[in-house]
């Protein structure tokens, strides 16, 4: 945040008296919205302290990689199995030990063909995932003024400045996964034994060791607001299965405060036109209403929760190919 707090000013500064044209002017749909953004009163703080909260979100990101990890148990095991191996085959060129290299590679040859075998369209098999938060302390406002100062500087060709804003506005969890790149290591496994057969063994350990240090990165960004609004909605619900001991003020707040969490994901831009942000915000209002009302909310509790995890999960734990 102290990066942001030095940029900023500066950026207000150089733009502030540029004159307006036709390339820094907005909109009236992108001024009305950004209205309605600036309006959005921040809600008061629930009685779930901010670290029970960063705990739960913090768990439920790695149940979601932990299933996925489970579904590509096999697979993992045959990548750590292959890696080990070709690191094992490169030891033994070291050692002059070329007959037992080849064979060797042989085998890794034979164990790439039956995974390829078994699903001929995988291509990368996972190998080792971690985990990096990012998370920008930030209300609407403090988005909206860096928002605008970010498009500033992009309309009048500041576009460093306008990285350094922008390298600040993400709250979210990266999840970085390695893959083997199993469709290209067969080729480099066979190239390594052709050289190795023409007695060329640094060639082939060179080979070898490129193929160790080949591995595909994916990234997938996780908005950490989402994941919080999740949480307020759970905690609600938990709070509505004693109807007759529930604190309905407690529920609305914290409804209120998943609400805001999923405007201010929208205003950082993670998925900002998707109509989901519309069908979860009206799902809130309608189960708020029912609270009100003393009606029964276990239905609407339960589609509400499925509508955000559907949402997090087609939206940020689907896209990486396998």
């Amino acid at each position: 945040m102290k990066k942001w707090i030095w940029i900023v000013p500066v950026v207000l500064l150089m733009w502030s008296c540029q004159p307006e044209n036709k390339q820094t002017q907005k909109s009236e749909t992108m001024k009305a919205t950004e209205i309605k953004q600036a309006s959005v009163q921040k809600p008061a703080h629930p009685k779930m302290k901010d670290e029970q909260l960063t705990k739960n979100v913090n768990e439920n990101v790695r149940t979601e990689m932990d299933k996925i990890q489970k579904k590509d148990a096999e697979k993992i095991k045959s990548a750590m199995k292959i890696i080990e191996e070709t690191a094992g085959t490169v030891d033994l060129i070291d050692k002059g030990k070329i007959d037992e290299a080849e064979k060797e590679m042989a085998t890794i040859i034979g164990q790439l063909e039956v995974l390829m075998a078994k699903d001929p369209s995988l291509s990368i098999i996972p190998v080792d995932v971690n985990m990096e938060t990012r998370d920008l302390v930030a209300d609407m406002e403090t988005v909206k003024v860096m928002t605008e100062q970010a498009q500033s500087a992009m309309d009048d060709g500041y576009y460093q400045a306008a990285r350094q804003i922008l390298n600040n506005l993400a709250s979210e969890i990266v999840v970085r996964t390695s893959y083997l790149p199993l469709a290209t290591y067969p080729d480099a496994m066979k190239l390594a034994v052709s050289l190795l057969n023409q007695g060329r063994k640094d060639e082939a350990k060179v080979i070898l060791v490129r193929a160790l240090n080949t591995l595909v990165m994916t990234e997938q960004h996780i908005p950490i607001p989402v994941l919080r609004a999740e949480e307020y909605i759970k905690a609600a619900a938990s709070i509505m299965e004693d109807k007759e001991k529930a604190d309905t003020q407690e529920v609305k707040l914290l409804l209120d405060n998943a609400g805001y969490q999923l405007k201010l994901a929208q205003a950082l831009g993670y998925g900002k036109r998707d109509k989901e942000y519309k069908e979860l915000a009206d799902a809130i209002a309608v189960l708020k209403k029912a609270v009100e009302n003393k009606q029964e909310t276990k239905g609407l509790f339960d589609s509400l929760k499925q509508k955000i995890n559907t949402f997090k999960v087609r939206l940020f734990f689907n896209k990486t190919e396998k």
